[in-house]
């Protein structure tokens, strides 16, 4: 009798690895749906749609994108969590979700480690633009009226614990200035603000913030990047601003639900690599101000591993919480 459980066992066993391998063999047979946590309009839905594209060629099936906006990706990210780990539901995850959110929620509603890692897509720094109204023509203009104003001027973001929040957080301090934090769900949020004068500064996209500054709507005054960008060769970097070693940027990457297999996640893998390597798509992702990543695993592991004690000292000395 236990002789005769253990071989039914064993190919119970058997056929349910080789079902998973053949399925896994045939992914994907249908609609793959990728969610963003962001609103429709902005630097991550736009690099969203593309890559989904460009996926979808590779793959031979629809890849379609879902805005789940809101909570510093949270919400997004919940969702994604608890999808199927079929393969069929992928989250374009950012540093806000994988790396940040852990020093800034107290209980946070998903595992940012338990996720199963397909690959980098591509980082990008933040610009500093003001309001026209303030008339502010350099980053020294801002930090004299911070300093004569403590608290007055605001400053927007497209989330608490974002890049773009924890790049508010980080000048303030190293230029020891007082500014009034002004939380959004995202640039297309926060922009109209800026331009109408509601809020005075914003640290965003260069996909999003430079189009405005190039309509002279609002005024920008440099760039988190290490270097000066090619495409921006007159606009100078925080550093150059007066403050050594400023560097920020938001970066993006592919993740699946929790249990997803290593052949799914190959695959997908695969697709996203052959995404941000194809020209067409590397140039526009570069015209957006976003550097093509290698589209690995190994290159997401890489990051987050690089930047966890980072964004934790940075989080805690800024006192940054979520409740």
């Amino acid at each position: 009798m236990i002789r005769t459980g253990a071989r039914t066992l064993a190919a119970i066993l058997l056929s349910s690895w080789l079902s998973t391998m053949a399925f896994a063999t045939d992914f994907p047979t249908q609609r793959i749906t990728m969610i963003t946590p962001f609103p429709a309009g902005g630097a991550n839905d736009t690099l969203a749609r593309l890559l989904a594209n460009h996926m979808s060629d590779t793959l031979g099936e629809d890849v379609v994108v879902e805005n789940r906006a809101g909570a510093s990706t949270t919400i997004g990210a919940l969702q994604a969590m608890r999808a199927e780990p079929d393969g069929y539901t992928i989250f374009l995850a950012t540093n806000t979700t994988l790396v940040t959110n852990r020093y800034l929620f107290k209980n946070l509603s998903y595992d940012p480690d338990a996720f199963a890692p397909i690959g980098m897509i591509g980082t990008s720094p933040l610009v500093l633009l003001s309001t026209l109204q303030d008339n502010f023509r350099s980053v020294d203009d801002i930090i004299a009226a911070a300093l004569a104003r403590p608290g007055s001027l605001s400053i927007a973001s497209f989330g608490t614990g974002t890049s773009s929040h924890l790049a508010a957080e980080y000048f303030q301090r190293r230029a020891d200035i007082q500014l009034l934090h002004v939380p959004f769900k995202g640039s297309n949020h926060a922009l109209p603000q800026l331009v109408s004068g509601s809020i005075d500064l914003f640290f965003d996209m260069v996909a999003t913030g430079m189009p405005l500054a190039d309509a002279g709507k609002v005024n920008v005054h440099a760039i988190t990047s290490a270097h000066r960008m090619p495409s921006l060769p007159d606009l100078p970097t925080m550093a150059e601003s007066g403050f050594p070693g400023f560097e920020m940027t938001a970066w993006f990457t592919l993740v699946a639900p929790p249990g997803t297999s290593i052949d799914i996640t190959g695959k997908l893998a695969l697709a996203l690599d052959t995404a941000v390597r194809d020209e067409a798509m590397r140039q526009h992702m570069l015209h957006m101000g976003i550097e093509p990543a290698e589209g690995t695993p190994r290159a997401l592991t890489r990051q987050i591993e690089r930047e966890l004690p980072i964004i934790q000292s940075l989080v805690e000395l800024a006192g940054i919480t979520v409740q």
